[in-house]
């Protein structure tokens, strides 16, 4: 006659072999989520190559790449930045000397951050012997 020590020892044995499934399940959704996101993760890369690939030719073409500046973009800009824009927008074209006067800043924050702005591509310049002036195209 059984005893209930080998009942109990069967009972145990099941439950850990119920156990053990249901892990093993769980240890395989969680590789087909780690699967996906590593899928995506791949994806976003390339993505961000190809978008890097795009710029890099765009900027050594013949034509600079220029961004149109609109009110999103002006708003998205550091407020030195800005005031420099919208004075500009206000000149039409200036040196950083011309700049400094309207902002009422140094000529040396106004040259510094409009050629930030060019190396942006929100604004072009060109030299006239000694002076640079900076204008929106």
């Amino acid at each position: 006659m059984p005893d209930g020590t080998e009942n109990s020892k069967s009972l145990d044995e099941l439950d850990a072999k119920i156990l053990l499934v249901k892990l093993i399940g769980e240890v395989h959704e969680l590789n087909q989520k780690f699967d996906s996101m590593v899928e995506f993760g791949g994806k976003m890369l390339n993505a961000q190559e190809e978008f890097l690939q795009r710029t890099t030719k765009q900027n050594h073409t013949d034509k600079p790449f220029k961004l149109e500046p609109d009110m999103v973009t002006l708003f998205s800009l550091p407020s030195a930045l800005r005031k420099t824009v919208i004075a500009l927008y206000k000149l039409g074209e200036a040196t950083a000397e011309d700049l400094a006067r309207e902002t009422k800043r140094l000529r040396a924050v106004e040259s510094s951050a409009a050629n930030q702005l060019v190396r942006m591509g929100f604004l072009t310049k060109r030299r006239e012997g000694r002076k640079v002036y900076f204008f929106i195209n």
